[in-house]
């Protein structure tokens, strides 16, 4: 039973509309392989999200397609076993500015700007390099320790309605943890958490959007952001020959990790750049699975995701979806020191109005997120 293990596969369905700017959650299933071991994945995430605004009735495609890519290794030495895991951690990529009509002003005391999108167009990712240690205090209990280093991507970018922003910056998070395991049942609790930390040396520079002059650029202070902390619990158990129950609950505080980014002047007539801020708000997402191995070399799952939304309306623009519900299918094929797994995920975001002070609007209807991922394991 304590070999069936499949269960994480890189496109877990929270990484399709997960809350905040998460893309993906810390994977430690890595950590518990046998001897050294190091995999490597990619997703290819496709966002089906559109909008009509006030200005454009016509459907807008409003979020990027990704494609995310991750490796991990661990290794044991003097009783310690060490991990090393690289993914990106989290992301804004949006394309909201292709809903503009023409005859756009991006002036709030202009009428044009009934024409313009609310909807910002983004290419900001995180990030993150995990650096790992893992003790057995027993057969049973494991104590997990370490450091998550996130990191904003070079030429990050916002373009919003009247300010185009540039950030960047870096921050070192404390990461610990446990577990409890009973290899006899295949089964594992384990308990992963990350404390809020301050981005110290988060930079951001702004000008107005249309002056279209990246050289203009100036510098904003008082700018703030953090990464959230975090609490992850990971479960699995078997409950009947070759067959494994599995999931996970993830609650992360992003109420405490907004985005500011100051205005500067008033923002009107090309005079000035209009602050940011978001307005997040606290999420806890549920998932659940079974895993079943067919024979020694092919097993497979099937799991269920969900997360609860902010409401029916919002006033953020970056807000693209009202909680999601999602769904995936994967399968695992060994061949001695080597694991292949794959797998597909559905992803049904919820229903969404913006409405903007400005009385520029967007719906969110129907809309969905589609993933397929593969992912390669060598033990050696």
């Amino acid at each position: 039973m304590k070999k069936l293990w499949a269960v994480p596969f890189l496109f877990v369905a929270s990484q399709a509309a997960a809350g905040g700017w998460e893309a993906s959650t810390l994977d430690t299933s890595f950590m518990y392989q046998q001897g050294n071991y190091a995999e490597v994945g990619t997703a290819s995430v496709t966002y089906d999200v559109k909008a009509t605004t006030q200005g454009n009735l016509a459907k807008t495609k409003m979020a990027k397609n990704q494609t995310r890519t991750a490796f991990a290794f661990k290794t044991d030495v003097a009783g310690i076993t060490l991990g090393l895991a690289s993914y990106m951690s989290g992301a804004i990529q949006l394309s909201g500015g292709d809903a503009s009509a023409a005859g756009c002003v991006p002036d709030p005391t202009n009428a044009a700007i009934g024409f313009c999108s609310v909807v910002p167009s983004a290419d900001v990712t995180v990030n993150s390099l995990a650096l790992l240690g893992k003790y057995k205090l027993n057969d049973e209990f494991s104590l997990l320790a370490g450091a998550n280093q996130y990191s904003i991507a070079s030429g990050a970018n916002v373009t919003a309605l009247t300010g185009y922003y540039e950030v960047s910056g870096d921050a070192t998070v404390p990461t610990f943890g446990a577990a409890y395991e009973v290899s006899d049942i295949a089964l594992r609790v384990e308990l992963i958490a990350q404390s809020e930390t301050k981005v110290s040396n988060f930079k951001a520079q702004s000008h107005f959007a249309a002056a279209g002059n990246v050289s203009s650029l100036t510098d904003v202070t008082a700018e703030t952001m953090r990464i959230p902390a975090s609490t992850k619990l990971n479960f699995q158990s078997g409950v009947a020959e070759n067959t494994l129950v599995f999931g996970s609950i993830n609650q992360v505080n992003w109420k405490n990790a907004q985005i500011v980014i100051p205005a500067i002047g008033d923002g009107s007539a090309g005079t000035g750049v209009d602050g940011i801020s978001s307005s997040f708000a606290n999420k806890t997402t549920y998932s659940i699975g079974v895993g079943r191995k067919f024979t020694e070399q092919i097993s497979g799952l099937i799991s269920y995701a969900t997360e609860a939304g902010g409401g029916k309306t919002t006033t953020d623009p970056f807000t693209l979806r009202n909680g999601y519900q999602s769904i995936s299918l994967g399968v695992r094929y060994t061949t001695g020191n080597m694991t292949i797994s794959g797998g597909y995920n559905y992803t049904m975001p919820g229903d969404v109005e913006l409405t903007h002070p400005t009385t520029l609007t967007a719906s969110y209807k129907n809309n969905t997120v589609s993933a397929i991922g593969l992912k390669l394991g060598v033990s050696f």
